[in-house]
C-alpha cells in the first residue's frame, strides 16, 4: 500500500466533521418535531466472512459512529435533544470486547457532539417519561428492500433488523404511535455535502480501478470466482477496505436480471466457467471511508464482441451518452429515460443486425427499469427520488437482454446545477474501447 493510498484511508475517516453530523440530527429533529426518532445501530458483530463491521447506514449517517454496536440514537423533536443509549462491552469468545462501545458520560457526548450519552438500560424509562409528557410518536427508519421474516405468518419474525426493532418497540410501548422517518432520511441522503462528495470521489476512483482489474481477468475457461477475487484484490490495492458488495462477475445465463439475485441464495454464488462467445456482467464497487461504490460494464469473454453484439452494445452506449448529456439538476428520472429512448429511436433505421434491432426494441420497452437510476452513498445502492438535484450522486445503470446475451453498464455520477461529472473516470465505453482495455 503506497503513501497516497494510506493518505486516502486517513482522509476518508476524517473528512466529515462532527459538526456536520450534528447539523443532520438537527434537521431530522426539525422535520419530526412532534416525536422522537429512534435509530438502532447494527446489533450483531461482523461475520467471519465479512471484510469488516458495517454499521447500520442510517445510524452512521446521523452519528459518524462506525464501530459502535447496538446503540440507540434518540432524537427528541420537542426537547431538541440528541441522546445516545449505549450498551456495555459486548461478549465474544467468552469475554468482553473492550474499546468498541462508548462510555456513558459528558466526555463521550462532547467528543461526538451529542447532548447526552447514557446507559441503554435507561431507554425504556426515558421513552415512558416523554410519553407521559405528551410525546407519543416514535419515528423509525425502514429497510430499503423487503426482508423475509424467517418464519411463517403468525409466528414472531426472526429476521430483518428494522422489523425486529419495530416489533420490540410495539411490545414495550403499546400506546405509542409508530411512524416512518424514512422519507426524510431518504431526501437528506439524496443530496450529498461537499465532504461526502470528497469521500465519494475516492470511492469512485478505487471502484473504477477494481472494475478494470475484474475486466482484465475475464477469459475463456476462467471461473467467475477468479474474477471476483481480482475485483476484491483491486479494491484492496486501491486503498479501500474491501468490496462494497460481493462482486457480480456473472457470465452467460447468470448475467440476466432474472438470474442475478439467485446468487444471494447460492453457496457457489452461481459460479461457473466462462465460455467463448458469452458476455459477462462485471458489476462491482469498493468500500472506503464508510461510503460504497457501484460501477460496471458488460465485457466479452473472448476479448472482443461479435459484430452483432458490438452493434447492440454501441447502440446502448449512444443512448447512455445521450442521457448523460441531459443530466443536470432538475431533470426527472422519467425525462432522463426518455432522452435515452429518443436516441435509440433515432438510430433504429441504421441498424443492420437482427440482434441489434431486438436490442433497440428491448431498450424502448420495459419502462424506466431499463434506464435504472439509484443513489450512491453510505449504501452503494441507496434509494432515489424522482428528480435529480445538485449534489446528488447517482448510479446510472441501464440493462436489458437479447436472446442469450445480457447488456449492462454503470457509472457513478455527481449532479451539478448545470450538468454532471462522471466520478468513475477513465473507463471504456464503446465495444472497441472495451476490447482494448481487456488486453
Amino acid at each position: 500500500m503506497g503513501i497516497q493510498t494510506i493518505l486516502w484511508v486517513l482522509l476518508a475517516s476524517q473528512s466529515i466533521s462532527t459538526g456536520e453530523y450534528r447539523v443532520r440530527r438537527e434537521r431530522l429533529m426539525s422535520e419530526h418535531a412532534d416525536g422522537i426518532v429512534l435509530l438502532h445501530a447494527r446489533s450483531t458483530a461482523a461475520g467471519l466472512t465479512d471484510h469488516g463491521f458495517k454499521q447500520d447506514a442510517a445510524f452512521f449517517y446521523f452519528t459518524g459512529l462506525s464501530n459502535q454496536p447496538s446503540a440507540i440514537l434518540a432524537l427528541d423533536g420537542p426537547a431538541r435533544e440528541s441522546v445516545l443509549f449505549v450498551p456495555e462491552a459486548p461478549p465474544s469468545f467468552g469475554s468482553r470486547v473492550e474499546g468498541v462501545s462508548l462510555v456513558p458520560g459528558k466526555s463521550s457526548a462532547r467528543t461526538w457532539g451529542l447532548d447526552r450519552v447514557v446507559s441503554w438500560d435507561g431507554l425504556e424509562a426515558y421513552v415512558k417519561d416523554r410519553m407521559a409528557h405528551g410525546v407519543t410518536k416514535l419515528y423509525l427508519d425502514r429497510s430499503r428492500r423487503p426482508v423475509p421474516p424467517g418464519n411463517p405468518d403468525g409466528l414472531w419474525p426472526m429476521a430483518g433488523d428494522k422489523t425486529l426493532w419495530r416489533r420490540a418497540l410495539e411490545k414495550a410501548f403499546p400506546e405509542a404511535r409508530l411512524e416512518s422517518a424514512a422519507a426524510t432520511i431518504q431526501a437528506m441522503r439524496w443530496v450529498k455535502s461537499d465532504a461526502e462528495v470528497a469521500v465519494l470521489r475516492r470511492v469512485a476512483e478505487a471502484s473504477a480501478s477494481a472494475l478494470l482489474a475484474g475486466m482484465k481477468s475475464v477469459d475463456v475457461g476462467v471461473r467467475q470466482r477468479s474474477s471476483e477475487m481480482a475485483v476484491v484484490a483491486g479494491c484492496i490495492e486501491a486503498g479501500a477496505e474491501g468490496p462494497s458488495f460481493w462482486p457480480w462477475t456473472m457470465s452467460g445465463p447468470n448475467a440476466h436480471a432474472s438470474s442475478l439475485t439467485r446468487s444471494f441464495y447460492d453457496y457457489h454464488h452461481l459460479d461457473r466457467t466462462m465460455k467463448t462467445g458469452e458476455l459477462v456482467r462485471v458489476d462491482v464497487g469498493c468500500d472506503l471511508g464508510h461510503y460504497e461504490g457501484d460501477v460496471g460494464r458488460t465485457v466479452p469473454v473472448s476479448g472482443a464482441f461479435r459484430p452483432e453484439q458490438a452493434e447492440a452494445w454501441d447502440l446502448l452506449i449512444a443512448a447512455y451518452q445521450a442521457g448523460l448529456g441531459a443530466m443536470r439538476a432538475g431533470i426527472t428520472r422519467a425525462e432522463l429515460a426518455e432522452v435515452s429512448r429518443a436516441a435509440v429511436r433515432k438510430a433504429q433505421p441504421t441498424l443492420v443486425s437482427e440482434h441489434a434491432k431486438k436490442a433497440a426494441r428491448a431498450m424502448l420497452g420495459g419502462g424506466d427499469n431499463v434506464w435504472h437510476v439509484h443513489g450512491v452513498g453510505v449504501d452503494g445502492g441507496e434509494e432515489r427520488l424522482p428528480r435529480l438535484e445538485a449534489g446528488s450522486v447517482i448510479a446510472f445503470e441501464p440493462g436489458f437482454s437479447v436472446d442469450d446475451d445480457a447488456y449492462y453498464l454503470e457509472d457513478m455520477i455527481l449532479i451539478t446545477e448545470t450538468g454532471h461529472e462522471i466520478l468513475t473516470k477513465g473507463l471504456p465505453y464503446t465495444a472497441e474501447e472495451i476490447a482494448r482495455a481487456m488486453k
